[in-house]
């Protein structure tokens, strides 16, 4: 069944609160047995903070319910790479995602300078189990292969890796209809299928110079099932806007996020520092439910930060939300400039 997002789903918005702020480009998030989270940042692109990216663990507050200590860092010094100039974009790379299994927690690390790899935590500090070249953004660890997956979103590929052997490409993503590259974000493993879902982002078109950096088209992103063992794609989901983050729910249902609802005033390379939106349109981003069985899709939480990342907790979803400049101000609802910071936000589902 494909299902396609309407233009205007049903709402049904729930209660949120943010429970962590103060973050440097949050990104993956992974709960423990305990209810602790383990939480990657990518760093927060200043010029002077090259290696500002961490891992860090945030333990359940005893006294809140649905509220958490202040981040305890487990790991710091790892490269943040602001990609500013090439995209014209708020885009900074580094830690990626976190996913655990087998006993093993693994965190992605793209890093053009030293080179990319999976980082294995059960060293302090954390120590590289596997490289590879280019972006390795979304992590997921499949049970019946025994093997961890990734996506990279520079080569449109989904790529296996087994402890002692090197990486292998298990799929080439095609273009998507306009042409344009797939650019996959995130992948979780479904335990009904066997299969990967992966969302895409849906690339640049290129078709304008003088919207470069936010020559998209409009609700071109998708999810699709993938089928390692053959490599078959079936299509999932269509009409979404920039689709980021994914989350199965323990009742089947699938959680997507959408980045922003529309692209505005790219940061061109001499840019001075003025409130820009950065190219994605600030606090405008959506949490969507998608029902698999019966098509229906539903806005949970809207008005979020350039969303990121999704982790489901017991009776709730955690979100990582502010992706850029650390610091670099912000055109905000209301007229308001804020600075650009890093949070973790809390939905009631």
């Amino acid at each position: 069944m494909l299902i396609h997002v309407p233009a205007h789903p049903s709402e049904t918005l729930c209660a949120s609160s943010v429970v962590a702020e103060g973050l440097l480009n949050p990104r993956g998030l992974c709960v423990q047995a305990d209810g602790s989270l383990l939480l990657v940042e990518a760093g927060s692109g200043l010029p002077d903070q090259t290696f500002s990216g961490r891992i860090s663990r945030l333990r359940p507050d005893p006294h809140s319910a649905g509220a958490y200590l202040p981040a305890q860092i487990l790991a710091d010094g790892f490269r943040a790479m602001n990609m500013q100039a090439r995209m014209l974009r708020d885009e900074i790379m580094g830690l990626s995602d976190i996913a655990c299994g087998d006993g093993r927690c693994l965190a992605s690390q793209t890093d053009y300078v030293a080179g990319s790899k999976l980082l294995d935590l059960q060293y302090t500090p954390p120590e590289p189990v596997f490289h590879s070249r280019g972006n390795l953004n979304a992590l997921c660890y499949h049970p019946s292969r025994r093997s961890w997956l990734a996506v990279k979103p520079d080569t449109n590929q989904l790529v296996e890796f087994i402890p002692g052997q090197d990486e292998r490409l298990l799929v080439q993503l095609p273009d998507l209809d306009q042409g344009q590259e797939a650019v996959p974000v995130t992948l979780v493993h479904e335990p009904t299928t066997d299969a990967v879902l992966i969302s895409l982002f849906s690339g640049e078109l290129h078709s304008d110079p003088h919207r470069k950096g936010i020559d998209f088209a409009d609700k071109a992103g998708r999810v699709i099932r993938v089928w390692p063992d053959s490599g078959q794609i079936d299509p999932l989901i269509d009409g979404l806007q920039l689709p980021t983050g994914l989350a199965l729910c323990p009742d089947g249902n699938l959680l997507v996020l959408e980045l922003c609802d529309s692209l505005q005033q790219p940061l061109p390379p001499d840019w001075n520092g003025a409130p820009l939106h950065g190219g994605f349109t600030r606090f405008s981003g959506r949490l969507l439910r998608c029902n698999l069985h019966t098509a229906d899709v539903t806005v949970l939480a809207r008005d979020l930060d350039t969303p990121s990342n999704l982790c489901v907790v017991d009776g709730a979803v955690l979100i990582s939300e502010g992706m850029g400049l650390t610091g670099r101000p912000l055109p905000a609802p209301g007229g308001r400039i804020v600075p650009l910071g890093g949070r973790v936000r809390r939905v009631v589902i």
